[in-house]
């Protein structure tokens, strides 16, 4: 197999170079804006390729002619603007390699807005991978065909944390026996936070509750409730950090309330360090936290529901403990690079005999 992936997870093409390395058949191109390749010889090579807008034309003529040198048998675009290029670009190929998205969002894709016709709903397009069940089901919405649409979780690699949980909550100014809450988003309206605030309110009375909050914050009621009295001296706000899950190892608790959600990477970050998560029941977050058995889940906008969890959990440290541990174990299970690989591998497969 000749696999070109584009704009994909680092994660994944490293495991993807693993497999070219093994099998002398499989070739692997990777395009993207860095390279996240061990190497750049053998069968696996990187090519820089931008990813301006869906219709920049040098981008286009760039892929065209990398499709043609390395002709691939699959194309895997990761992005709606790599997608696009791909499909515009290998228009016209007598030759066409198979050309495979991936959709992370639970909003169908209109038949209004005509750039989807160069992505998600063009008939160029043979499969579709789903970052979430809740995202297959847009698709499914949007009239795509159920046997073109497959569920593949994104995959995440937890770096070992280059400092300590004391140490982090040092660096944070919170006092290193505190209950604390956090996560880890780009504060968007769409993302909850201000849920999160709500809670944090109705937790008034639990002595030594904190919550870390990292990302930018984009969200106009958070910027307001961030300055109640109640809850202003207990919120620590880092805003944008590169490595926003280096915060994690400080987390009692992991909050994504999110009023609508493919699936959180971050939340994924978060399990795989053994942080108990708490999630609305917003898009794919319930398929992989399980309620009551890898975490909490609570209806979402509910904010006294997001309270009364944390308030159990607080007075629960076994539970605590115990869900952390059955997130750990559960992304390991369903999201660990080498079990993406080999499903990746099975859905080119797929499209190869479709």
């Amino acid at each position: 197999m000749r696999l070109l992936i584009i704009h994909g997870p680092d994660e994944l093409a490293r495991e993807l170079q693993r497999t070219a390395e093994q099998n002398s058949s499989f070739k692997l191109l990777v395009a993207g804006r860095t390279n996240p390749l061990s190497d750049n010889v053998g069968n696996a090579v990187f090519q820089f390729l931008p990813c301006r807008c869906k219709f920049d034309l040098p981008t286009i003529r760039q892929l065209r002619n990398a499709i043609h040198e390395f002709s691939p048998d699959v194309v895997h675009a990761f992005e709606p603007r790599s997608l696009a290029q791909t499909v515009l670009a290998t228009m016209g190929m007598r030759r066409k390699p198979k050309i495979v998205s991936f959709y992370g969002i639970t909003r169908p894709p209109s038949w209004r807005d005509p750039s989807n016709w160069f992505t998600y709903l063009s008939r160029y397009v043979a499969l579709h991978a789903c970052e979430s069940d809740a995202v297959k089901a847009a698709l499914l919405e949007a009239g795509i065909r159920e046997n073109l649409c497959h569920v593949i979780y994104n995959c995440v690699s937890v770096p070992d944390p280059t400092l300590s949980r004391e140490e982090i909550r040092r660096k944070l100014n919170v006092p290193v026996d505190a209950f604390v809450v956090g996560t880890v988003a780009t504060i968007r309206p769409v993302k909850g936070i201000d849920i999160l605030l709500r809670a944090m309110m109705e937790c008034n009375g639990i002595p030594n509750l904190y919550a870390v909050m990292v990302g930018n914050l984009e969200d106009p009621e958070v910027e307001r409730l961030r300055k109640d009295e109640r809850i202003r001296d207990r919120v620590r706000w880092l805003g944008y950090v590169q490595n926003g899950s280096s915060f994690m190892p400080a987390m009692d608790l992991f909050v994504m309330p999110s009023r609508k959600e493919g699936l959180c990477r971050a939340l994924l970050e978060a399990m795989g360090q053994v942080v108990c998560p708490v999630v609305s029941d917003a898009g794919g977050m319930k398929e992989i936290v399980r309620d009551k058995i890898d975490g909490v889940v609570f209806p979402s906008e509910d904010h006294q529901a997001l309270a009364s969890a944390i308030q159990d959990l607080r007075d629960s440290p076994e539970l605590v403990a115990m869900y952390g541990k059955s997130a750990h174990d559960r992304v390991n299970t369903m999201c660990a690079p080498s079990v993406v690989r080999e499903r990746v591998i099975r859905l080119y497969e797929m499209a190869l005999s479709a």
